[in-house]
Order: structure tokens, then sequence, then C-alpha cells
């Protein structure tokens, strides 16, 4: 190649997740995010391949040994690998808190949006964010923000 690559990657398009029961994951990720398999389930693959809405492949790969998504930072904080972006974050927040599952405080993170934290059946930890300012008009914010750190409170 000559020249100089600029910004030769364009986007993720799968990602892979460590799981105990593949099937039993992708139920979890359909009942609680709408999430829709990709391809059909091969059992000789051990694993199953759930669709994003804008297309990427989740694969949720059956492992026995550790599963070690998160990691520390510098300052000691548990990190995540993956950051979901959503729409409607006041949505989710409210129906995941109707729901077993473990969702961690809601932040408001300024020009990067809003943002909270949540596990799944294998203690793998993800964020899910909102840049509510960009895709929302500044009343739609307000509101929203009403909604979900006035509740907090």
């Amino acid at each position: 190649m000559s020249g100089i690559l600029r910004n030769a990657l364009k986007a993720v398009c799968s990602i892979y997740i460590p799981v105990r029961s593949p099937l039993k994951s992708a139920k979890w990720w359909q009942q609680n995010f709408g999430l829709e398999y990709a391809v059909p389930y091969n059992e000789a693959e051990a694993q199953v391949i759930l669709k994003l809405s804008d297309g990427q492949w989740m694969h949720l790969v059956e492992t026995e040994g550790p599963i070690e998504n998160q990691f520390p930072n510098k300052a000691g904080y548990e990190m995540f690998r993956l950051t979901f972006e959503v729409r409607q974050i006041e949505v989710l927040y409210d129906h995941l808190k109707t729901t077993d599952i473990q969702i961690g405080r809601l932040e408001d993170r300024g020009s990067c949006g809003i943002n909270f934290v949540f596990y799944d059946l294998d203690g793998n930890k993800y964020d899910v964010n909102e840049c509510v300012n960009v895709h929302r008009t500044p009343e739609e914010v307000d509101k929203v923000k009403v909604h979900l750190f006035d509740q907090i409170k």
C-alpha cells in the first residue's frame, strides 16, 4: 500500500462475549433487549449469534474457562469492554429497573451523554450511553434528565 492510511478501520462488525450457556444467554438478551438471531443456532459452533439494531453481530461464545470481561483501569475502577449506544435511554433504564438485572447508577457525563452499566447472566459488565445533547432538543434533554435523575433524589 502506498501513502498513509487514514481511518482504515470503519466499524466493529462483531463482538464476542464469553458465556456459560449460549442458548440461555440468547434468551436473556432477547427478553431484556429485544435482540434477534442473526443466523440459526448451530450447536457444533457452541455459540449463538445475535444481531444488534444497526446490524452488528454479537457472538455469545460458550466457554468453560474463566470469564473476565472486565479489567481495572489505572485508578482501580472496574472497566467494561463495550458501550452500547441507545436511543430513549430513559425507556431502557425504566424497563431494566423492573427486571432482576443488576444495573448501576445513572451518570450524566456532560457532552458524552447519559450512561449506566449493567451485568449479564455471566457477570459481564456493559455500559449504555445516549448522547442526548446530540439526538434531542434542549427541551427534550431537560425532560429526560428530570425523569431520570429526579427519581434518584
